[in-house]
């Protein structure tokens, strides 16, 4: 550590990236050419009409080669960055020329990335995250690790940290605390405790995608294997397609595996000088630095198999644009219960929440959610009850489920407040928290249907950089209170909000 910062780097003067980003941007836009033309490409090669195919195939594949390595070397030579009078400039573009001007208090965080061929390489990319810019936009794809090192210090200086990027991950920054690694099997317990459901939602998602593209182009194929397809599922049996479902279920179930490995492998949770320093990932290996004071709200969750496991999932969320919500949520999984006890500790002080009057929502929210999420479906399914009664099982079946998912919302549907902070508890199947602090409220919102008014109850929606909270259905007296006071509070607050 001490080898790698003997040498001080001059980041007043423009810099070029590493030479070896010449390699990575031609293939990153190589990529990008692939993507976008690869239709094109299998129509080409499997027209069966045209004369000579490879060699226009071969002539196709070079001229779009010269052409993106001219682009490539074009781009690589106009990409310019340094830092002067606290501001990080960066210059990129050749023939729309493009300045991005960030002044170091208004970084979010700085993340330095290597990928499988950018360690073969022996470069690291590095990417800013600010409040109001797309992160892809600040991010310099190739710098040696000396160069990067340093940058990130650079940049960080308003951000206390002492050290931020090591050159090789397996050692720890010096005066650094380690509070939480995790194990193999550890990410097999995470793995395990993941939303399934939405494994399979992007597995459907990317087969549909890939379907569309294809259908596009082989457009009679696309319509006579589709149909055989139907033909095949409404000829199975019962048997069959519960296979298959199961069959899928399982590829789910290893999707949520594999990819909890590559985004979570040898995951670091340190500590230093009130800052968080993230680092994880087996293709990409991510090393994210997070002051304390950036963090606009914590969020943790845990589940029925969660529970089981004794874990929680944490996100540390910061300030956001809306362009990025997702590059601005740090999420750290496979929390214990002593993990978020020092995370709420280090950001909120000492737990004065606990001890605070617990305030739930109303019964009503539990009758307007199984209104919404049981009886309607129930009712509008009624022609098919006169259809086929058998319809009429699976549909009592939904509205018991809707019941109780309703009921449980209604249990977890709760809050605590004192003058400095809140603590918001939602959820259904799982149980999530929500804390942040009333000083870094944005905005507030106060909302009563006619009949909530009737019934003396509002839904309250505190806004911080990052998102909001809901506290929905409470007793209108006490969400004006709230409103009332966070107004006044934040008029009067000479804190800091980010």
């Amino acid at each position: 550590m001490k080898s790698v910062l003997m040498s001080k780097i001059d980041f007043t003067q423009p810099r070029l990236q590493s030479s070896k980003g010449l390699i990575l941007i031609f293939l990153q836009q190589s990529g990008k050419a692939i993507k976008l033309f690869w239709p094109a490409i299998i129509y080409l090669l499997v027209m069966k009409d045209i004369a000579n195919k490879l060699q226009l195939f071969g002539l196709f594949i070079l001229g779009a080669g010269i052409l993106t390595l001219i682009h490539s070397f074009l781009y690589f030579r106009n990409f310019k960055y340094h830092v002067i009078n606290d501001q990080f400039i960066l210059n990129k573009g050749y023939i729309n020329r493009k300045t991005l001007t960030i002044p170091l208090e208004r970084i979010q965080n700085v993340k330095t990335n290597q990928s499988i061929l950018q360690q073969f390489l022996n470069v690291m990319s590095l990417e800013i995250d600010t409040a109001g810019t797309d992160g892809k936009e600040l991010k310099i794809l190739s710098l040696t690790k000396h160069v990067a090192v340093q940058l990130a210090l650079e940049l960080s200086s308003n951000l206390e940290i002492q050290s931020g990027v090591t050159s090789d991950d397996k050692k720890e920054a010096e005066g650094e605390e380690e509070i939480l690694s995790l194990s193999n099997r550890d990410l097999l317990k995470i793995g395990i405790s993941q939303n399934h459901t939405r494994a399979a939602l992007l597995i459907l998602v990317f087969g549909n995608g890939i379907f569309n593209q294809i259908s596009d182009l082989f457009e009679e194929k696309a319509k006579e294997y589709s149909s055989e397809i139907l033909d095949y599922f409404s000829q199975s049996g019962f048997l069959v397609i519960s296979l298959m479902v199961v069959a899928f279920l399982i590829l789910s179930f290893l999707f949520s595996l594999i990819r909890t490995l590559i985004l979570f492998y040898n995951l670091k949770f340190l500590r230093s000088n009130k800052t968080y320093r993230i680092v994880s990932g087996l293709l990409n290996r991510r090393n994210v630095l997070v002051p304390f004071y950036k963090i606009q709200q914590l969020n943790w969750e845990t589940g029925p198999v969660k529970k089981m496991f004794g874990i929680f999932k944490v996100n540390m969320k910061q300030a956001t644009s809306g362009l990025t919500p997702q590059n601005q949520m740090i999420e750290i999984p496979g929390c214990l219960t002593q993990h978020i006890e020092i995370l709420t500790n280090d950001l909120f002080g000492e737990d004065k929440l606990s001890t605070q009057t617990i305030i739930r929502s109303s019964k009503y929210y539990f009758n307007r959610n199984w209104l919404f999420s049981g009886w309607i479906p129930f009712v509008l399914l009624t022609p098919a009850y006169f259809y086929a009664w058998t319809f009429l099982i699976p549909a009592i079946i939904w509205l018991v489920l809707a019941f109780f998912h309703s009921l449980y919302k209604l249990k977890k549907s709760y809050f605590q407040i004192n003058n400095d902070q809140i603590r918001v508890s939602s959820g259904a199947i799982s149980h999530k928290f929500k804390q942040m602090e009333l000083h870094k409220v944005q905005h507030l919102e106060f909302q009563q249907s006619f009949i909530q008014k009737r019934r003396n109850l509002a839904n309250l929606k505190i806004g911080n950089a990052s998102g909001s909270v809901r506290l929905p259905f409470i007793d209108a007296d006490i969400a004006r209170s709230i409103h009332n006071y966070l107004l006044y509070n934040t008029e009067i607050s000479n804190q800091a909000w980010m």
